[in-house]
C-alpha cells in the first residue's frame, strides 16, 4: 500500500519514534481547537501503530489524503533542526512561509489587483544584490558611520527603492511600485525576521554590552555547579570609584596636596564558597603582572589582620579571611584558575608561576567577557555599593551619577589617602566573607567553605616549598664577566647593573661560564645565583646604590628610559631611585600618571623599610661548591683537549685558576 511507503522509507527510520517529539500543551485551546487537535494526534498514532485507513477514518473521521499530509508535517524539520512531530498538527499553524513563483506585476487592463502573498521573498530570489543590501545596511556590516551608528527602516527602505531603480524594475505596473507603500510593511517585516535570525549580529546594533550577553551567554552545555572548595577560583581586576589625596611636603616645609584618580583592585574569589581568598590595591596606571602576582600570593599565604590607622575602623567578629581563620585554607592550592585575557595576566611569568607552583589549569575566557566570571563581577558591585561608593570622593559609576559631588575638592578636604583605601577595602572583604547569602543556602562563605571542607579534600602547598616561596622570580641567564688581565674581579651584568658577591668576586675560573639566575622582579638589590649544575652559588648584590634602595624591574627600566632621554642623570655616587623620585615629586602637578608611579615606588619603600631580606651568605660552604664546579669544569676542559691532541696543561697550572 503506498501510504504504508512514508514510516518505511529509511529516510524517516530515525523519526517515527513519536518518545522524541515534541509536545503541545492544550490548555488554552478552545473546546472546538482542542478537540481538531486530539483527533488529528489520534489518527497519527493510530497510523503508526499500523492501524487500516478505513479504522483510522471510522475513529477519528480523518480521510487518508488528510492523514498522508499530517504525517508528513510531522516528519518534517523546523529552521532549527528539530522535527515538527506534534505541533505540525495544531490547527492553523504555518510549517512553512509562503513562497510565490512570480513576480506580482499589476495588468492595466484588469480591474482586479494581483495577489501579493510571497511577492517579497520571490523579489529578493530574483535579486540578490537586494537581500545583500538591505542586511548589510541592517547590521552595518560596511560604511560604518560615527554619525549614524544605527539605520533606520526608513532610511533602509529608501536605499532599497534606489537599489530597485538601479537594478532595471522601473515600471508602476512592477513589484514594489505596484503597491501602496513601496513594499515597505513587507520590507519591515523581513527586517524583524533577521533579527530573529541573526540574534547575535542583531544585539551589536544595541552596543556593546548588549552584543557581548549575547555572544558570551545562553550557548553550549550548561555550566556545572561547583561546589567544593578551591576546585575552581575567579579572578579579575577592578577600576575603583575613588579619587584619593596624595600629600607631599617641600624642602621648604610647605604642603602640596594632588589627586589620585586611578586605582585597581584586584581580588580572588573561591567559585564553591563564594569566599574571598585575598586581594591586592594597585596604584599603576595598568595593574601589572607582578601585581597580578601579589595578589595570588596573598590568596594563598595565611592572613594575618592588620593594624587600621582609621578610627574605630576594625574587623567584624564573624569576618575574615579562610587562610586565616580555617586551618585547612591555609596554604591552600586550587584546581582552576578562570581569568580576564588583560594584558597584565597574559605576561609569561604569571603563566609560569601558575604552572610551577600552583599547578592549576587556567581558563582564560574571552576578553571582556565578565558573564563566565559572574562571582567576581558581583563580588566587585557589592564593594562599590557598601563602602567605596558612600564615600565623598567618589566618582560614582558615570559621569551624571547623583553620587558623584566634586569628588576632587572632597579628596584634598578630607585627606583620603591610599592607606584609607586600603584598610576599606580590607574591612568590607573581611565583612563580606562573614554574611550570609541565599546562593549558599543562607550561609556565610567562610562557614560555607568550614562545612565543606569537612567532606571534601583540599590540595595544601607543601612544607618544604612554603619558607622559600616566592611568586614573584623571573628565571634568567647570564655569562660571567671578568678579565684576569685587566684584573676585573668576576660579575654578571643585569639590565644595566653589575651583580656580584664576595664569593663569585674570588672565583675568576667562572669567567666565560653561565650563571641561572632567579630575578625578583620587585626588587632588583639582589639576585639569586646558581652554578651550572644547578648548585646555589649565593645571593649576587648590584653594584653602588642599585644595591641599596628597593626598587622593581619596571622602575629600573623607566630609570634608563628617562635616562636616555636626557631627562635624568646620575653618576655611581648617586641614588637613582633618590633622583627618580625627585623627577617624579616634579611633575606631579602637570602629569598625571606620574603621581601613580610616584605612589607605587613610596609605598615600595615604605614596605622595604627596615626589611632587608638579602639573607647572609655561608661563605666557607659556598666557597666549596664553587671550587668543586671549577675543578670539575677543568677537568671537563683538560679531556677535550686530550681529544684534539693538546698538550694536556699541568695539574699545577690548574690549581692556580683557582683563588681561596
Amino acid at each position: 500500500m503506498a501510504h504504508r511507503r512514508i514510516i518505511e522509507s529509511e529516510e524517516f527510520s530515525d523519526r517515527i519514534d513519536t518518545s522524541l517529539w515534541p509536545i503541545v500543551l492544550t490548555d488554552n485551546f478552545s473546546s472546538e481547537l482542542k478537540e481538531i487537535y486530539e483527533k488529528r494526534k489520534l489518527a497519527v498514532d493510530l497510523y503508526l501503530k499500523n492501524l487500516s485507513n478505513n479504522e483510522i477514518l471510522e475513529l477519528t473521521g480523518i480521510h487518508r489524503n488528510h492523514l498522508s499530509k499530517f504525517i508528513k508535517r510531522c516528519l518534517d524539520f523546523d529552521e532549527n533542526g528539530v522535527i515538527w512531530g506534534y505541533r505540525a498538527l495544531i490547527p492553523h499553524k504555518h510549517l512553512k512561509s509562503y513562497k510565490s513563483t512570480n513576480t506580482p506585476d499589476t495588468d492595466p487592463h484588469s480591474h482586479t489587483p494581483p495577489s501579493m502573498n510571497g511577492a517579497f521573498q520571490f523579489l529578493l530570489a530574483c535579486y540578490p544584490e537586494l537581500k545583500t543590501l538591505i542586511e548589510n545596511l541592517y547590521f552595518k556590516q560596511s560604511s560604518r558611520s560615527a554619525s549614524d551608528p544605527i539605520i533606520r527602516g526608513k532610511e533602509i527602505h529608501r536605499k532599497f527603492i534606489k537599489k530597485c531603480t538601479e537594478l532595471g524594475i522601473k515600471s508602476p505596473t512592477q513589484y514594489p511600485f505596484n503597491t501602496v507603500e513601496l513594499a515597505r510593511r513587507s520590507l519591515y517585516e523581513y527586517l524583524k525576521k533577521l533579527n530573529y535570525a541573526h540574534f547575535e549580529k542583531a544585539s551589536e546594533r544595541y552596543g556593546e554590552d548588549a552584543a557581548l550577553i549575547a555572544n558570551t551567554t545562553g550557548q553550549g552545555s550548561v555550566i556545572k555547579k561547583i561546589i567544593r572548595p578551591f576546585e575552581q577560583v575567579q579572578f579579575d581586576g577592578h577600576r575603583l570609584d575613588v579619587i584619593i589625596a596624595l600629600v607631599l611636603y617641600t624642602p621648604e616645609g610647605d604642603e602640596i596636596v594632588t589627586i589620585i584618580d586611578r586605582i585597581w583592585l584586584l581580588a580572588i574569589i573561591d567559585v564553591g564558597s563564594k569566599a574571598v581568598l585575598g586581594h591586592y590595591v594597585s596604584y599603576n596606571k595598568e595593574y601589572t603582572p607582578s601585581d597580578v602576582l601579589k595578589c595570588i600570593r596573598n590568596a594563598i599565604i595565611p592572613w594575618k589582620p592588620k593594624k587600621f590607622t582609621i578610627p574605630n575602623l576594625k574587623y567584624p567578629e564573624q569576618g575574615g579571611f579562610p587562610s586565616g581563620v580555617i586551618e585547612k585554607a591555609q596554604w591552600a592550592l586550587w584546581n582552576e584558575l578562570l581569568y580576564d585575557q588583560a594584558k597584565a595576566n597574559l605576561a609569561e611569568i604569571v603563566k609560569d608561576r601558575l604552572k610551577q607552583t600552583v599547578r592549576c589549569t587556567v581558563n582564560s575566557g574571552r576578553i571582556k567577557s565578565p558573564v563566565k566570571r559572574s562571582h567576581i563581577e558581583r563580588l566587585f558591585g557589592l564593594i562599590e555599593q557598601n563602602g567605596i561608593q558612600r564615600l565623598p570622593t567618589t566618582t560614582g559609576s558615570h559621569p551624571e551619577d547623583p553620587k558623584r559631588r566634586n569628588p576632587e575638592k572632597q579628596a584634598v578636604k578630607y585627606r583620603v589617602s591610599a592607606e584609607h583605601i586600603e584598610e576599606l577595602v580590607e574591612v568590607l572583604f573581611a565583612e563580606y566573607n562573614g554574611t550570609r547569602s541565599e546562593g549558599i543556602n543562607f550561609s556565610t562563605p567562610l562557614e560555607a567553605m568550614l562545612n565543606r571542607l569537612k567532606r571534601y579534600e583540599v590540595n595544601q602547598m607543601p612544607e618544604e616549598q612554603r619558607s622559600n616561596l616566592n611568586f614573584l622570580s623571573l628565571k634568567a641567564t647570564r655569562e660571567v664577566q671578568g678579565s684576569i688581565k685587566k684584573g676585573r674581579r668576576p660579575y654578571i651584568q643585569y639590565e644595566n647593573a653589575r651583580y656580584t658577591n664576595d664569593i663569585l668576586a674570588r672565583s675568576s675560573g667562572l669567567i666565560g661560564k653561565k650563571l641561572g639566575l632567579l630575578v625578583n622582579i620587585d626588587d632588583l638589590r639582589v639576585i639569586e645565583a646558581f652554578l651550572p649544575d644547578g648548585s646555589e652559588l649565593g645571593k649576587l648584590r648590584a653594584s653602588g646604590r642599585w644595591g641599596i634602595t628597593p626598587h622593581s624591574l619596571q622602575v629600573r627600566r623607566e630609570i634608563y628610559a628617562l635616562k636616555r632621554q636626557k631627562l635624568l642623570d646620575f653618576t655611581a655616587s648617586d641614588d637613582p631611585i633618590e633622583i627618580y623620585q625627585k623627577y617624579l615629586e616634579s611633575t606631579l602637578k602637570t602629569r598625571k600618571t606620574n603621581r601613580n608611579k610616584y605612589l607605587e615606588l613610596t609605598r615600595k619603600n615604605s614596605e622595604s623599610e627596615g626589611n632587608d631580606n638579602i639573607e647572609i651568605i655561608h661563605e666557607e660552604t659556598l666557597q666549596e661548591k664553587v671550587n668543586e664546579e671549577i675543578i670539575e669544569l677543568a677537568q671537563v676542559k683538560r679531556r677535550t683537549e686530550e681529544v684534539s691532541k693538546v698538550e694536556v696543561p699541568k695539574p699545577n697550572k690548574i690549581r692556580r685558576t683557582i683563588v681561596f
